[in-house]
């Protein structure tokens, strides 16, 4: 395949553009949540794993069912809006200058408020304060709280070889040859909340593999996995309560971040966490959470203490002891992934406990903002990775500590922020920003970070380039400009270094990334998008023949153009076509690209909407794999990676019976037209199609 194809293909959808806008109409675009797909987006394609994104998307549906006051909103609730940081400080400003808003036509007064982002915006807030039955009493709670209940079937329809028969001498001989359940992936959700004040909940999910009904007595009937919250949200002197599963973020999430976050952003200027402190655990990431009791209590007017503890089992590799070697069973190391598909994944489910307390102050004086944490972890055995020079300065043993200590400083136009870290063994880490607003038509953001190679933390997410808040060192900067009313240009630089061995980078080694971003807004119902992003990064050469591995540059080039058009107020159509460079020395450039239309229909006062999507890909090798938000069911999330040849389609189909029952189907079918065998080990398929249906049932009561 050539650069030149992909080149004709941009060129083709780009000259389409033009014939798009000359169709406008009046009636405003709805874009979804642009920015909250983009950064999924770039989770996903930087993690690289299947995680439950769902927790994202919580806050957003809470404001939908209960909407926020924009005038009374915290920093941290325009946040969970998607708002950015020019944005709430031109927010806040506008309301200090000329007193609380009135409707939603006002909001597009404001500097990088448009009439997209207003209408996106407009099912989440409200301008009144006026809440009927909203004081906590039993009358109110059954009258007004709202209850959810979720069911989903989901299942790849071709057989994959782990579910294909096997005769009993060879299952005999390898018990891991075949998955232990069915194929199909099974969901459950029950939540109860009332205004953003109350809630609770239960989710059960059985993963495709894992035994549901099974023959056997000596495993266990039903969902593999369950989860219970409670959470109390108030004003007075208990400001925040969990029971059951819970996660928590202080300060920058250097010290104590217990769930996925955002890192880099394409807005650029996204890099500040702005502590949520406690918050329910409402998705299926099996071992990301805590399982306890949580609290925060406000002492003193501007003062909040937090005090947490948690005992949760948690899935690891064990090496027992026996003759030769141990004295006792030893941890080998620690999963994430929550499959119990097959012995050898059932006999790692829950092999440990996890027990781990410790607790947060934060205080507000004026503009500045200080936060400690103090945390202690226990493992029920000991954990000692297998020898290998890369985790030199891993933990190992059973017992951490950690303490931290964060800050801000808010001025008018002007934050800074920092976080300061230490671990028992010695090991420390520091990451310190700010954010400015020279104009209300820009932003600029500068972080910079400091983690040593022997900095130890469980629960340690804060922003940086590796998966693990260790062994770095960078230098970030982002930028914002609105550059007109309806055109903005964003972008980041970021300059990283890893002063010790990483798994597969046998030295030292170093990277760079840049990111630009412009996008524009035509018209109330028209979006187009431009970026461009370049990554490198050193890595070993797999092909090397040599005694010594010694990494080298791997780089990526991405070129995307990205179109929203609203045709009518039923049609709205999104276009992207985009291709990736790849090289590394002593190797021939690689390509692929990434082709894509969605037609998506929302009928007005029909109880119907329809999405899909038909897409092309190209890629030489899976190292050029490009990844692509789907639209799928409330509260499941499809982010493919595309690669190899093929070609790609889904459909997704809603209907609503009142507003109480609410019907989802989708199907989605991937192609290839190079390949013969998809996937491998027990995944494998044999053929060249991979398809899977998707039923979601809720009923709102």
């Amino acid at each position: 395949m050539q650069l030149k194809t992909t080149y004709i293909t941009l060129f083709i959808l780009a000259s389409l553009f033009p014939v798009c806008i000359k169709a406008q109409q009046t009636s405003p675009a709805q874009t979804g949540s642009s920015q909250l797909e983009d950064k999924i987006e770039e989770v996903s394609g930087s993690a690289d794993a299947d995680y439950d994104y769902s927790e994202f998307m919580d806050d957003l549906i809470q404001y939908l069912n209960h909407p926020v006051n924009i005038n009374k909103a915290s920093e941290r609730e325009l946040a969970q809006l998607q708002l950015n940081e020019l944005q709430i400080v031109n927010l806040r400003a506008y309301i200090d200058r000329f007193g609380e808003l009135s409707n939603l036509y006002e909001l597009n007064l404001i500097e990088g408020f448009d009439s997209v982002l207003v209408a996106n915006l407009s099912p989440y807030i409200t301008f009144t304060m006026t809440q009927p039955g909203a004081r906590l009493n039993l009358k109110n709670l059954t009258s007004y709280g709202k209850n959810q209940l979720i069911t989903r079937y989901q299942q790849t329809l071709e057989e994959q070889k782990g579910y294909s028969a096997i005769d009993d001498s060879s299952l005999n001989a390898n018990p891991n040859a075949r998955y232990l359940g069915g194929p199909q992936k099974l969901y459950a959700r029950y939540s109860y909340s009332f205004y953003n004040k109350l809630r609770f909940g239960v989710t059960m999910e059985k993963d495709a593999g894992e035994p549901f009904l099974p023959k056997s007595d000596t495993l266990k009937k039903g969902f593999d996995f369950y989860s219970f919250h409670l959470y109390y949200a108030g004003n007075g002197f208990f400001k925040q309560l969990a029971l059951g599963d819970f996660h928590l973020q202080f300060g920058q999430g250097l010290t104590m971040c217990s769930s996925l976050a955002f890192g880099k952003s394409p807005s650029g200027i996204a890099s500040r966490r702005i502590p949520q402190q406690i918050k329910p655990s409402t998705g299926t990431n099996e071992n990301l959470f805590m399982r306890g009791i949580a609290a925060t209590i406000t002492p003193l007017r501007y003062t909040d203490i937090t005090f947490y503890y948690s005992s949760n089992n948690a899935d690891a590799s064990l090496n027992d002891a026996d003759s030769l070697n141990a004295e006792e069973t030893l941890i080998r190391s620690l999963q994430e992934t929550g499959y119990h598909r097959t012995p050898g994944e059932l006999a790692a489910k829950k092999a440990i406990n996890i027990e781990s307390y410790g607790a947060n102050i934060q205080t507000r004086i004026k503009m500045l903002r200080f936060g400690a944490t103090a945390t202690h972890t226990t493992l029920s055995k000991p954990l000692q990775l297998p020898p290998s020079l890369y985790s030199k300065f891993d933990f190992s043993g059973n017992q951490l500590s950690n303490l931290g200590i964060d800050y801000a400083v808010i001025l008018k136009g002007l934050t800074f922020y920092g976080e300061a870290a230490a671990s028992d063994n010695g090991g420390l880490a520091f990451i310190t920003g700010a954010t400015a607003n020279p104009d209300p038509r820009l932003a600029l953001s500068l972080v910079y970070r400091n983690y040593a190679k022997d900095y130890q933390n469980f629960y340690s997410n804060a922003f940086g380039e590796a998966s693990r808040n260790a062994n770095e060192k960078g230098l970030y900067a982002g930028w914002m400009v609105q550059l007109a009313r309806r055109i903005s240009f964003s972008g980041y630089a970021d300059f990283f270094r890893f002063p010790w061995l990483k798994f597969r980078v046998d030295a030292p080694s170093n990277g760079k990334e840049y990111l630009t971003q412009l996008t524009w807004t035509p018209n109330r119902k028209t979006e187009i998008q431009f970026r461009y992003r370049y990554k490198q990064k050193q890595i070993n050469v797999s092909e090397n023949a040599g005694y010594t591995n010694y990494p080298e540059n791997e780089t990526r080039q991405n070129y995307r153009i990205n179109l929203v058009f609203k045709a009518n107020p039923w049609i709205t159509l999104k276009s992207r076509a985009e291709s990736v460079v790849w090289q590394m020395p002593g190797q021939n450039r690689k390509y692929g690209y990434l082709i894509y239309q969605d037609l998506n229909i929302t009928a007005p006062e029909k109880p119907w909407t329809i999405s899909t999507r038909y897409a092309l890909f190209d890629t030489d090798t899976y190292d050029q794999r490009l990844y692509a938000y789907e639209s799928d069911v409330l509260y499941a999330f499809s982010i493919p990676s595309y690669y190899y040849r093929g070609s790609r389609f889904y459909l997704l189909g809603k209907y609503s019976v009142g507003r109480t029952a609410d019907l989802w189907v989708r199907y989605a079918i991937t192609t290839y037209a190079n390949k013969n065998v998809i996937g491998s080990g027990l995944d494998e398929i044999n053929g060249n199609r991979k398809s899977e249906i998707k039923i979601q049932l809720r009923i709102r009561f």
